[in-house]
């Protein structure tokens, strides 16, 4: 069940980053509330379900099967709150820089996230192209798309 949430977290990530883009040129705060809606609010929850309800399956899949869930946990809220902040700052109507800061914020997170995934493939003796590219590449090249839309809120 952990990677079917993280399939659908990142399907959603990849369709709110292209429209986007697509809205982008014509209107900023459509493209922002797309893109904050989606990447960081749904997302965000995703993430929270997978990694608190489901963290069995969540920790398996990552390789790091633990009795003490803890940190899972934490990481999970940690994501839940974004969350939510993502869709508050879109449905509150807070403002395209209020949403900027929610997604630079996100975005600074899952980057570290990827340098700790990172230095787990560099430092394991059994290395997984998928795990490289799925949890290295793919969340360095999303957390940059997030810092440039952030960006772009910040311009307005």
């Amino acid at each position: 069940m952990g990677r079917l949430i993280s399939v659908a977290g990142m399907l959603v990530g990849a369709v709110g980053l292209f429209f986007g883009f697509y809205y982008l040129p014509g209107n900023r705060e459509v493209a922002l509330d797309l893109v904050t809606g989606t990447t960081v609010g749904v997302v965000g929850v995703l993430a929270f379900i997978r990694h608190v309800i489901f963290h069995k399956s969540d920790a398996a899949r990552l390789g790091w099967e633990t009795e003490r869930p803890d940190w899972m946990f934490e990481v999970g809220f940690a994501n839940l709150a974004f969350g939510f902040m993502g869709f508050l700052s879109v449905f509150a109507h807070l403002g395209m820089r209020a949403e900027g800061v929610v997604l630079l914020g996100y975005a600074l997170y899952l980057f570290q996230a990827a340098l700790l995934h990172g230095y787990r493939y560099f430092t394991n003796a059994k290395k997984s192209p998928a795990r490289l590219w799925r949890s290295v590449i793919a969340t360095l090249l999303y957390a940059a798309m997030m810092t440039f839309f952030a960006v772009q809120a910040f311009r307005a």
